[in-house]
């Protein structure tokens, strides 16, 4: 089983970016907070005007562990965001699915847009998990700050951060070790 590999080309990133931009707006938010914060697909898709508005840190609850993690959001982000929330009440969904927009949009949803915006690049898929891995691939060339993006990911040793972000070799590793 292939593991999925963090972007790791920035122009490709940028590229990307435009692209989603041209289909919507939305798509290219979804992506842009995906890329920036390394918040799961699955927390971005839930997110209201509440849970961002005014706010330099999304605050999730980890479905696994139950605790409370925090996701810095970098100010051209929070712009981007501020932007987009103008006029929307507090409890709106920023992704609301086309029925009714009482429910966010699908992981599936997600995935489908990223996929079809890669595709038009000549790209293979780019998954919704891509998105994290990149960000942590990114944070750690930038910061080489292991211990936080352990922590954020939720991970048992640096070293399977390392792995996770595509800067170590993975060829002893599997999934499950991803989960311990």
């Amino acid at each position: 089983m292939e593991l999925i590999q963090p972007i790791k080309d920035t122009d490709l990133i940028n590229t990307l970016e435009s692209e989603l931009l041209k289909v919507g707006y939305k798509n290219y938010l979804l992506f842009d907070i995906a890329i920036n914060t390394g918040l799961k697909i699955i927390d971005i898709i839930n997110l209201t005007v509440w849970d961002v508005k005014n706010k330099s840190q999304i605050e999730v609850k980890d479905g696994r562990t139950g605790r409370i993690l925090k996701y810095a959001v970098p100010p051209e982000v929070h712009e981007e965001i501020e932007k987009f929330i103008l006029g929307m009440s507090a409890g709106d969904l920023l992704f609301p699915s086309k029925n009714g927009g009482k429910r966010p949009i699908t992981n599936k949803q997600a995935f489908k847009c990223l996929n079809e915006a890669s595709g038009k690049l000549g790209l293979a898929d780019i998954g919704t998990h891509t998105l994290r891995k990149t960000f942590g691939y990114h944070h750690y060339k930038k910061y080489n700050d292991i211990a936080l993006l352990q922590s954020l990911f939720g991970h048992s040793s640096p070293d399977m951060t390392l792995r996770y972000i595509g800067v170590a070799d993975i060829e002893d590793i599997s999934i499950e070790d991803f989960f311990q």
